[in-house]
């Protein structure tokens, strides 16, 4: 019995890549071992519609695509509780896990669509954590506030053309932008307030903006709440830098905790502004003509995940432990057997 691939992109996205370009060299290669179907998807389409369009059993699906393609295939696996592995084809601007999975270098020399296609023949499957953010499967960070607004913000010219730094100059942009006062609940914890530019609860080390947590593991159980609050024009410009994966001496004002799962609230009151901020609320309001003398009050803000909105908070994030198993090039590796992962996942208390 021949075995079966299937591979899913997204043919609409924003940042796609013209399937002229990949499709036929995937399809060529993973032939020698599979007999291959390809499904684009559409507008609509559920993650577990996936499985509805085969007869036979799956034996690899191949995401290609961003964040958001990848996103969408593995949470059609999660959701049916699926040991078929899953590999990637990075073709959008971030590729922010096949990053962290060391799927393809990032060197001008390298040929990233190589490297993806040689880590869907020679990889080894591994299983990997997944977030929950209100019920919608992420891989890589669920966000809200300003800075996370400020990943949905650029448009696809934007990208195809400036690639990471289209990103980085939205971050810079939000010093104009005041905080929020989130409300965070976790587990055997008192509720505390804090104000804060950006939240991101991630399942990954490096977002781009730097190494958030040396200890982040993909596998580990656990996820990384990061609470952004810059106040100086620098450490604006840092974190810009930092999130188009450049290097910028210093350190990027940001609060570090692991956790398993957490609430998160907008508290309906003004935040207090730093002197940067206030003073590019004012030209802001100038520039758009409103001349606010006061920002408004927040009563709610667009939450996100892995770069797409996905409604608003309130957020209920929580860890789902091994849920898919993706292909890892061999030198990725784990170093530890799967069923001691899960144990410490569950009996581990967070830092």
């Amino acid at each position: 019995m021949s075995r079966h691939a299937l591979i899913i992109y997204n043919p609409i996205a924003g940042t796609a890549v013209d399937p002229a370009l990949w499709l036929g060299a995937v399809v060529h290669r993973l032939c020698e071992r599979y007999t291959v179907t390809v499904l684009p998807t559409q507008a609509g389409m559920r993650p577990n519609e996936i499985f509805d369009v085969l007869s036979d059993p799956l034996d690899l699906l191949v995401a290609a695509g961003g964040d958001g393609t990848i996103r969408f295939a593995l949470a059609a696996v999660a959701e049916r509780k699926s040991d078929v592995p899953v590999g990637i084809v990075p073709l959008g601007t971030g590729n922010q896990l096949a990053r962290n999975l060391l799927i393809y270098e990032e060197n001008i020399l390298a040929d990233p669509l190589d490297d993806a296609i040689n880590v869907l023949l020679k990889g080894i499957p591994q299983r990997i954590d997944l977030g929950i953010m209100n019920g919608h499967y992420f891989c890589v960070a669920a966000g809200c506030g300003p800075m996370s607004d400020a990943i949905l913000s650029p448009g696809h010219e934007d990208k195809v053309n400036w690639k990471m730094l289209a990103y980085a100059s939205s971050m810079i942009q939000t010093f104009a932008l005041p905080p929020v006062v989130f409300k965070l609940t976790m587990p055997e914890e008192e509720p505390f307030n804090i104000s804060a530019s950006g939240i991101f609860v991630t399942n990954i080390a490096d977002l781009g903006v730097g190494t958030l947590s040396e200890s982040a593991q993909l596998n580990d159980g656990l996820l990384d709440l990061c609470i952004l609050n810059p106040t100086e024009f620098q450490d604006y410009l840092h974190m810009g830098f930092r999130f188009a994966g450049g290097f910028v001496g210093g350190k990027a004002a940001y609060y570090i905790k692991k956790i398993r799962s957490l609430d998160i609230e907008v508290v309906p009151v003004r935040s207090k502004l730093s002197g940067l901020q206030h003073m590019g609320h004012r030209i802001r309001t100038f520039l758009d003509g409103s001349n606010e003398p006061r920002h408004p009050v927040k009563t709610e803000v667009t939450a996100a995940i892995d770069g797409d909105a996905c409604g608003t908070t309130p957020m209920h994030i929580e860890i789902a432990p091994l849920a898919v198993n993706v292909l890892t090039p061999p030198h990725f590796g784990t170093g530890r057997d799967q069923k001691q992962i899960i144990d410490i996942a569950h009996s581990q208390e967070p830092d």
